[in-house]
């Protein structure tokens, strides 16, 4: 059975690491575009290199790693920079991507999830397939953000504007997960969506009923 990989997405604070996390413990091979993003930019990288020639070098830390904050105070208050930007990380990490899916094709993996916050924003929901989508009431949102991230009111407000609409995602999802109670509510929703998803793909949902490690 050739590798078929499906999309994992939904708005910023909604809980699609902890999702991710619990699909990874049951042995689901999973892919983190934000993980491969890291990995592109790391020292010595060409994508920190143009990125550096376009903002400056003050984004660049003194350990020659990529100040991730510095940069967030620039592109999520400017558009064209986010653009820019963008336009520099996105290719280096769908180089990364399909790099990591060939490994987990030549291992004969019949299912992986590609974790993608802008999988929507960036055009991917016709190659990643069926898109999963965790939804989660605004209010929760933005108090998870400003407390896992210490993120003022107007960050808040600015990460979340950089992001279409998570209701317009919702409505274009295949499946949806509600987070919106307890984490052993929406580990049960997760199951839930992974073993229809399984059987929808024709994949014994069984063969990720067990703790293991996938491929991230």
């Amino acid at each position: 059975m050739a590798l078929r990989v499906f999309g994992l997405t939904g708005g910023i604070g909604s809980g699609k690491s902890a999702v991710a996390q619990h699909w990874r413990a049951r042995g689901l091979p999973l892919v983190d575009a934000d993980e491969l993003a890291r990995v592109a930019v790391q020292p010595g990288s060409d994508a920190l290199r143009q990125i550096s020639d376009y903002f400056g070098s003050q984004i660049i830390g003194s350990d020659g790693n990529l100040d991730r904050a510095q940069l967030g105070s620039i592109v999520f208050s400017d558009t064209e920079a986010r653009r820019v930007l963008d336009g520099i990380v996105h290719p280096a990490v769908r180089k990364l991507a399909s790099a990591r899916f060939a490994e987990l094709a030549a291992g004969g993996a019949p299912l992986a999830c590609y974790e993608v916050p802008l999988l929507y924003e960036v055009g991917l929901e016709r190659t990643y397939t069926p898109v999963v989508v965790v939804n989660a009431p605004e209010a929760l949102r933005r108090a998870r953000l400003a407390a896992r991230d210490g993120l003022g009111q107007s960050q808040v407000e600015a990460r979340i504007a950089a992001q279409m609409p998570l209701s317009e995602k919702v409505r274009r999802a295949d499946y949806v997960i509600e987070n919106d109670g307890s984490l052993a509510l929406l580990h049960e929703r997760s199951d839930a969506v992974l073993d229809a998803l399984c059987n929808a793909l024709g994949i014994d949902p069984k063969r990720y009923a067990h703790a293991g490690a996938g491929l991230s």
